[in-house]
């Protein structure tokens, strides 16, 4: 099994909690159509889902009212980055601790937002690549940011694990061939994390760096 040389890391309920964000800007999509099906603080559950899939699935949304719900989020969401993300406790020290690995966000969140939310909550300087759902045709659980993140590395798939609270996470880094790490502290579950098949689960992110450890014996981290 190749040692591992990079870390790729999901946002939302991984590295930022992120929900109060996520919800206002949910209620605010249905609210530009004039639609209320279900409030942002029940769809929260679905976080990291791409917002296109949940309005459409969940929300019965389709043609122009699904585009500009859409784009209503993704503005609202944009806005509210100083106010409604903040850095998991822990989270700092852990990519701290990550010097031996190239680091990379990949996210479903559009890029510019992503790339602000990280630097607003001090985190941007870890990061030596951020992918959004704009950056790839295809967002998580599709593998193509997980692909494009390691082609940009200039490591292949299987040299990076990736980190995520849900099962999109696990199954996009599965379909690209990394190994996946989840993490119990965000938005998705267990039940769902161990049922996309992911191959490691960790409870803090102090367990992150051990393991890492653990599986790449041959790097001096």
């Amino acid at each position: 099994m190749p040692r591992l040389r990079a870390v790729l890391f999901d946002i939302d309920g991984t590295l930022l909690d992120t929900r109060d964000a996520w919800v206002a800007a949910f209620d605010a999509g249905l609210e530009a159509i004039r639609k209320t099906s279900i409030s942002g603080s029940e769809a929260a559950r679905w976080i990291g889902t791409p917002i296109e899939a949940i309005y459409a699935e969940r929300c019965g949304l389709a043609g122009d009212e699904l585009a500009k719900a859409v784009r209503e989020f993704q503005r609202i969401e944009a806005e509210s980055v100083r106010e409604g993300m903040r850095a998991y406790p822990g989270v700092r020290e852990a990519l701290d601790s990550l010097a031996a690995w190239e680091l990379a966000a990949v996210t479903n969140k559009r890029r510019d937002t992503s790339i602000e939310a990280l630097r607003v909550t001090g985190l941007l300087s870890f990061f030596a690549l951020v992918l959004g759902g704009d950056s790839v045709p295809h967002k998580k659980p599709a593998p193509d940011p997980i692909l494009r993140a390691a082609s940009a590395l200039g490591v292949a798939p299987a040299e990076c694990a990736v980190v995520g609270d849900t099962e999109n996470d696990v199954l996009a880094g599965k379909a690209a061939g990394a190994r996946t790490i989840g993490v119990t502290w965000g938005y998705g579950t267990r039940a769902r994390l161990d049922a996309a098949g992911v191959d490691y689960l960790i409870e803090t992110p102090g367990a992150l760096a051990p393991l890492l450890r653990a599986l790449t014996p041959s790097t001096a981290a």
